[in-house]
């Protein structure tokens, strides 16, 4: 892993700075933020603070103009310049946050930071800036701010962040989108990604625990086949009501609220990092988010993670049987998978236990057979009875 150097880091400041200065959102300082592996984030304090925000942004009236976001895409990674990583990916979220500003929120707590300025050449964001906040995954694992998120309040945002990307799911799907739909769907290489990263390496990582993996791989095989034949579907396939496009990289990261919470709190949520949207099964928003909570859950034993995961599966509602399976098998690749995403084994931190590992991948590799097995004895009782056991 190669980040840049102090002068490569000093001189992309400037670039950047050098870019706003011709433009309303001239900067005197830029703060580099620590959040994002793929993109260079960072928090500008304007020369002249904004008057006003566009109209279409009326919606976010309490939102301070002082400070902007800016988020700056290279076709290396932030964090490994050694790292290619294509840089399309900052197309895709400009195309979808422009679209998201004509979504029709079904609740006023959830939404998506306003795009002020993107400019192509240079692969320069201009967001606003939302302050005092945090995201969900720092909140749940903080020992601090976990202890402000009573059950109710937990439930609650989990059933907020459910009851909205059901919304998004359908509005996405529907048929004044289809522009909309062949325009990003492909999104080839986050597609590529996506399956990287779970269906095309979770084998490789249960062959890391052969006490687990068993005499299941050629039933693994049979998944991990299917998913390649799934990633592989454009969004001029018709697939069913259960596919369309979806966030991609739907989990507790990318969500932001209030970093100071109070039982009584009514938090607006705020859903970020759009370069992966693409086409895909619904079941892979939906599996990921469940998989994430419940990795916090399994290894810090976080109840505010388990509850937040009660409230977003009762909030995104009813699903069909096929549906629940199909959740199974993403939900158990999204576990399986935390061996990759995590920490290297060599290198785990104390409570990433050896037998906590080991428990994990067994649920995700049940899930993910179960799932594809169809077992509708395993799935009784929904998607809520799958990470209970």
């Amino acid at each position: 892993m190669t980040p840049l150097s102090q002068s490569e880091k000093d001189e992309l400041v400037a670039q950047i700075l050098h870019e706003l200065s011709m433009t309303p959102y001239c900067c005197q300082s830029l703060t580099h933020l620590t959040s994002g592996t793929t993109n260079f984030v960072y928090r500008g304090i304007l020369t002249q603070p904004l008057s006003h925000l566009p109209e279409s942004n009326a919606i976010y009236s309490s939102v301070t103009t002082d400070t902007i976001i800016i988020k700056h895409s290279t076709s290396f990674a932030a964090m490994n310049k050694d790292l290619p990583i294509d840089v399309s990916r900052c197309v895709i979220e400009e195309t979808m946050l422009n679209a998201l500003s004509s979504f029709p929120y079904p609740t006023a707590n959830v939404k998506v930071p306003h795009l002020l300025l993107f400019n192509r050449e240079t692969n320069t964001q201009v967001l606003q800036d939302i302050p005092g906040v945090t995201d969900l995954k720092t909140i749940l694992t903080s020992s601090t701010t976990s202890k402000s998120l009573s059950r109710p309040l937990a439930t609650s945002i989990g059933n907020d962040l459910g009851t909205w990307l059901r919304s998004f799911h359908s509005w996405i799907s529907a048929p004044p989108q289809a522009a909309l739909r062949a325009e990003v769907g492909d999104n080839e290489p986050m597609r590529k990604l996506k399956y990287q990263i779970t269906y095309d390496g979770f084998i490789g990582v249960l062959e890391q625990f052969p006490e687990v993996l068993g005499n299941n791989k050629v039933t693994l095989e049979k998944v991990k086949d299917m998913a390649a034949k799934e990633f592989g579907k454009t969004a001029t396939d018709s697939q069913g009501e259960e596919w369309g496009l979806i966030h991609g990289d739907f989990w507790s990261g990318n969500v932001l609220l209030p970093s100071t919470l109070t039982p009584s709190s009514q938090p607006t949520l705020h859903i970020v990092d759009w370069e992966f949207a693409q086409y895909g099964h619904r079941a892979y928003d939906i599996g990921q988010m469940i998989g994430d909570l419940y990795e916090r859950f399994h290894f810090l034993d976080l109840n505010t993670a388990l509850w937040v995961l009660e409230g977003f599966i009762a909030g995104y509602g009813a699903m069909s049987e096929e549906m629940a399976f199909r959740i199974a098998v993403h939900t158990g690749v999204q576990l399986i998978t935390w061996v990759l995403r995590g920490p290297p084994l060599h290198m785990r931190p104390a409570w990433a236990t050896r037998e906590r590992t080991v428990g994990l991948l067994r649920l995700g590799m049940n899930l993910t057979l179960r799932g594809w097995e169809r077992d509708r004895k395993w799935v009784e009782g929904g998607v809520g009875g799958l990470v209970s056991r």
